[in-house]
């Protein structure tokens, strides 16, 4: 299904597509721009590395460098795995050399994600008092503030609920895998928000300053804008390293939305979603693929995730 969507989005995004332009429009671009961008994004991994270190017990032991390279690795097992198995790849291999509880480790995984989430809201919240948005993205915003609304009063439900310890197989999983939201304690919660405020902060410098490298001049919300709905468009079900879903998004903001700002052609949108797509992907999946393969358990890790 999610092979199929990537298709759709691909033909939607490519179907007008003119390659002389392409490569008239990308001799322009400044790369070094484009250079700053990803040395950017892999330090907004170092903030994520140690926002998840928070989210362990200190027993656990787990080092920031460690959970930097395992942050990589599931970036790229992502690009190159289906259904996004990347995370599973990570906890997988983490558990291996901590000796932890993989559903425990995939607990902390998914909670990372939810504050990825929550951040995202905030950033949209921002966007709603200094952007003019559609009626359907703005609907988009307000489900997406009810439904995290209701996500962080079950999480502070489950963080007062007692988690009863079990030997039964399927029981202990669902333990192991709740215990990763048990360790997240109260005084903790201010700086995992600045970190992730921090980190999606990045994001969108990043967006900014691959515009910049365009010459579009667009303003900090116009970025701020396209990195909230292109997140929204990589949200949808699609191919590894959300090809397609990604480019579409890219397109329709920037010839859509901001028809009546700007006057970009399609070459441009689509030149400028290839390279914004490609700087996070290439950056991602080089170095998480050199960390996997010098990982001890990088063997059979792929294939213990696909079953």
């Amino acid at each position: 299904m999610g092979l199929l969507i990537s298709i759709v989005g691909i033909y939607w995004a490519f179907y007008d597509f003119a390659f002389g332009e392409f490569v008239d429009t990308i001799k322009s671009v400044k790369y070094e721009y484009v250079l700053l961008a990803c040395v950017l994004i892999i330090s907004s991994v170092w903030l994520r590395a140690i926002r998840w270190k928070y989210l362990f017990k200190t027993d656990d032991g787990v080092e920031t460098y460690s959970l930097f390279r395992y942050e990589l690795i599931g970036y790229f097992g992502n690009n190159v795995l289906p259904l996004r198995l990347g995370e599973l790849l990570r906890a997988y291999i983490l558990g291996k050399e901590y000796s932890l509880s993989k559903p425990y480790v995939f607990g902390t995984i998914v909670l990372e994600r939810i504050l990825d989430t929550l951040a995202l809201i905030l950033l949209s919240i921002f966007l709603l008092f200094i952007y003019p948005l559609t009626s359907l993205i703005e609907s988009y915003i307000y489900t997406g503030i009810i439904l995290s609304a209701i996500l962080v009063i079950f999480l502070f439900i489950l963080k007062r609920r007692k988690i009863v310890d079990t030997e039964s197989g399927f029981l202990l999983i669902i333990s192991n895998f709740f215990q990763g939201f048990k360790n997240l304690e109260y005084n903790k919660i201010p700086l995992l928000f600045l970190l992730s405020i921090f980190t999606w902060s990045i994001y969108w410098l990043d967006v900014h300053l691959i515009q910049y490298a365009f010459g579009f001049g667009m303003t900090p919300a116009d970025s701020l804008l396209l990195l909230v709905v292109s997140t929204l468009f990589m949200s949808i079900p699609s191919a590894p390293g959300m090809i397609g879903t990604f480019h579409f998004g890219v397109k329709y903001v920037m010839v859509d939305l901001f028809s009546t700002s700007y006057a970009y052609t399609v070459s441009e949108a689509t030149s400028f979603a290839i390279i914004l797509h490609a700087y996070g992907y290439i950056s991602y999946t080089i170095l998480g693929a050199i960390y996997f393969a010098r990982s001890q358990f990088h063997k059979n890790a792929i294939s213990e995730v696909l079953k």
